[in-house]
């Protein structure tokens, strides 16, 4: 079942499965195809989260979650609904430690990064210090307080 089918059963209301017998019949015959599927599908995975389960597990975002999913780094299930990801894969993620952020800068990059903005100083900045105008003297005098 796709999960548009599914979620157009789980919106039906009790009133309009209530209204036909066949509909009913049908509607449970196909959640619980969806629920067994389910079930083999968290077995095979060793469990499925739900995206704010997974966002604290990996200390994130629940949107960053859905970053991950949309990227390809976490698989997407959806049952009878909701939309899930892998706990097998959530572990593997949470085992290689991956960090905030982008990797640091070699030192040829960083000086070169530097170079760029200096010659990007304009003239307000220069008059004030540049680099080192009031606001870098006070943080070093602050930390020399220490």
């Amino acid at each position: 079942m796709t999960p548009a089918a599914a979620h157009a059963v789980l919106a039906m209301s009790a009133t309009e499965l209530a209204r036909s017998a066949d509909d009913r019949k049908e509607a449970k015959a196909r959640l619980e195809q969806e629920f067994d599927e389910m079930s083999k599908v968290m077995v095979r995975e060793q469990g499925l989260l739900n995206h704010s389960q997974a966002a604290l597990l990996l200390d994130i975002t629940p949107a960053r979650v859905t970053e991950l999913v949309n990227l390809g780094k976490l698989t997407r299930f959806d049952f009878l609904g909701r939309t899930y990801v892998s706990a097998k894969e959530l572990r593997a993620r949470r085992q290689e430690d991956v960090k905030a952020g982008r990797p640091k800068r070699g030192i040829v990059k960083r000086v070169v990064v530097g170079l760029k903005a200096a010659l990007k100083t304009d003239a307000v900045q220069a008059k004030q210090g540049g680099y080192n105008g009031p606001g870098e003297r006070a943080r070093v005098k602050a930390k020399r307080k220490k």
